[in-house]
């Protein structure tokens, strides 16, 4: 989504562009100093979303509100103090379309865009982020499954492969990329939608991957400001983008995170895999990911001695979403045919979990 923000405060403007880009948004800031009184301020360009940084100047804003309604048709956010009703009401009278409490910056600028995407922007695609808590959590059987479903469902799917030395998506689809993030990423100023539909893979299900580097010499090429595009291209072109996580702290793992409409994290029922989830979730706290957009997966349920669920909710501080059962034999089989257990055992157990959290999944996105 294209965003141009007006700056009357210089802070708090540079605070909103900063959420911005981190939500993988293009967004051009500029004071209002430079553009009053210019009936062209955009230059040309064609923004989705005008916001408008005003803080307590709220005479400046209104000022500028008059000019811009005369020459902009698009969506336009008001960010400042809401401590008084009635400059708000003035504020939305002169063409704002929403105004936003800088107090909670963040959590309104989210819902906003959010509301913004569902109402008919170009980003009509969801993102949705599977995590896992440590080795062995079955994630990746879980994102393939997902997206085959997710494929069926609405006639494609885009799996992004984001572990990018230990990426195995393409065998558990029986699958041979030429290309890869790696190669979009070093030609990150030339991709465009025809560029990434070129690099993708199509599986015989309406699955469209996008592998990762080929070679360990080529891990250095994925970026955060190529996976950035990659994911505002795919999600433009396919309703459901699944993205497989090899961690949360580096930055082009994070991008995903903050970009995700939904994240999943997968977890089994040990005392490791507890532990680390519950580093995870901290981290996530920290890179500002609000929890309503969290949801937790226990995958392999049922093993003997697992830990209480009871248990990992009180420690983790959330309800478990949805339970996927042992079922050692359909999965494997599956995986190591090269073939989605929906697709290669559609009647087994755990096959019809996987269904049964995919049509969650798609419940809760267009709710968020």
């Amino acid at each position: 989504m294209d965003c141009f923000v007006v700056s009357i405060d210089q802070e708090l403007g540079a605070k909103v562009q900063e959420f911005l880009l981190r939500q993988g948004h293009e967004c051009e800031n500029t004071s209002l100093d430079q553009i009053d009184h210019n009936p062209d301020f955009l230059g040309g360009s064609t923004p989705d979303i005008v916001l408008v940084a005003a803080s307590s100047n709220h005479q400046k804003s209104l000022a500028f509100l008059r000019q811009a309604r005369g020459s902009f048709q698009g969506r336009v956010f008001t960010v400042g103090l809401a401590d008084d009703p009635k400059q708000i009401l003035q504020t939305l009278r002169e063409g704002a379309d929403q105004y936003l409490d800088e107090a909670d910056l963040e959590a309104e600028l989210a819902r906003a865009l959010t509301r913004t995407k569902v109402q008919g922007a170009d980003e009509s695609g969801y993102i949705i982020t599977v995590l896992a808590a440590s080795g062995g959590s079955g994630s990746s059987t879980l994102v393939i499954n997902m997206a085959t479903l997710l494929a069926q469902h609405a006639k494609s799917s885009v799996v992004l492969d984001l572990k990018p030395g230990l990426g195995d998506l393409a065998p558990l689809l029986d699958l041979k990329p030429t290309h890869t993030l790696a190669d979009l990423c070093l030609n990150s100023t030339a991709m465009d939608r025809v560029v990434f539909e070129r690099s993708l893979t199509r599986h015989r299900s309406g699955v469209h991957l996008l592998a990762p580097p080929l070679t360990l010499a080529e891990i250095a090429r994925v970026t955060p400001k190529g996976v950035r595009q990659a994911l505002s291209i795919a999600r433009t072109l396919y309703p459901f983008v699944v993205v497989d996580l090899d961690d949360c702290f580096h930055e082009e793992q994070a991008q995903a995170l903050r970009m995700a409409d939904l994240v999943l994290l997968v977890l089994r029922l040990d005392f490791t895999s507890l532990r680390n989830m519950r580093r995870t979730m901290d981290h996530l706290d920290q890179l500002g990911i609000h929890r309503e957009r969290v949801r937790l997966v226990v995958n392999r349920y049922g093993q003997a001695k697992e830990l209480p669920s009871a248990k990992a909710e009180e420690v983790l501080g959330l309800k478990i979403f949805h339970y996927i059962p042992e079922d050692a034999k359909t999965v494997n089989l599956a995986n190591n045919n090269g073939i989605p257990a929906v697709l290669d055992s559609p009647k087994a157990s755990v096959s019809k979990s996987f269904a049964k959290l995919t049509s969650g999944v798609q419940s809760l996105v267009g709710s968020l």
